[in-house]
């Protein structure tokens, strides 16, 4: 009996050990001294700043000190996740001799207001758009993943002077939002402690997406901004499906949809080589 005791105490514990690394790990949370850290390993010095909006703190980084005679590429990040999404990019010489390079931490997420949940696809597009107006940048494009693809939409639709977007895995479609069994374990009283902040915010814009993609509708058929759209055909965690919508409600003639045949969710990452190619064929039509 006392070694089944002894046996509970040491299983319980590795239990809350595992919980706490897999906190960590899900945190979605990169400090200035991480950053820093990493981009050194590439003899890269990235700036960090930080923007008021309506209270609340954005943090966004930049591959170098942002210079308004350059094209901007604003990258926005999904749910979960955070500004690192986008580092490899920000860390590319090819890319960055072109254009500012800059990832932004969502509302909610990383070092902007943590924690804190803004469901508000309005809100979250209006929050990125104050770095635009703090550095008056021009020539810019736009580049959103999985949620963020939808906060990009809302940009370009509030600010048609926003040169081009390309939109990656967007989960745009309020009748094909995909629901995980396991969402419900973070909102359930005896299990959601188990889940980091991030999870939690991410649940939350998760259950509001479907109405705030509804208040969307109308603005799609409005888009004058052209957009390069990708989707993978194997995605399971936003549906291939959303190509159909992007297809229907899009005008054609500023519609350039690509299909990535047996690409996952993750296609901006693995798929690098592609996206790449296209922000430099877009940086071409916009330099003189």
């Amino acid at each position: 009996m006392e070694l089944f005791k002894k046996k509970k105490s040491v299983f319980s514990l590795l239990f809350l050990l595992l919980i706490s690394m897999f906190n960590s790990c899900m945190s979605f949370k990169v400090s200035d001294k991480r950053i820093y850290k990493e981009f050194k390993k590439e003899d890269k010095k990235p700036r960090i700043y930080r923007e008021d909006f309506k209270g609340k703190t954005i943090r966004y980084i930049a591959a170098k000190p942002i210079n308004t005679d350059l094209p901007t590429i604003l990258f926005i990040h999904g749910a979960p996740g955070s500004s690192d999404n986008f580092f490899d990019y920000l860390k590319d010489e090819v890319l960055a001799k072109k254009a500012n390079l800059i990832t932004v931490d969502r509302l909610g997420y990383g070092y902007s207001d943590y924690g804190n949940a803004e469901t508000s696809i309005e809100v979250q597009a209006e929050s990125i758009y104050t770095l635009v107006e703090k550095h008056h940048l021009n020539n810019l494009v736009v580049v959103g993943w999985s949620f963020g693809v939808p906060i990009a939409a809302k940009m370009i639709y509030n600010h048609p002077e926003i040169k081009y977007a390309v939109l990656i895995a967007g989960a745009v479609s309020p009748e094909d939002e995909k629901y995980f069994g396991i969402a419900k374990l973070v909102r359930w009283k005896l299990t959601k402690w188990l889940f980091s902040k991030a999870l939690k915010v991410s649940d939350e814009e998760k259950m509001a997406h479907a109405d705030e993609l509804t208040k969307m509708l109308p603005n799609w058929k409005s888009l004058t901004t052209p957009i390069t759209y990708y989707h993978g055909t194997k995605d399971k965690i936003v549906p291939y499906k959303n190509m159909a919508f992007i297809t229907k409600n899009v005008t054609d003639s500023i519609l350039k949809p690509i299909t990535v045949k047996d690409a996952n969710h993750f296609l901006l990452f693995k798929k690098y080589d592609l996206v790449k190619k296209e922000l430099l064929e877009v940086l071409e039509k916009l330099t003189p």
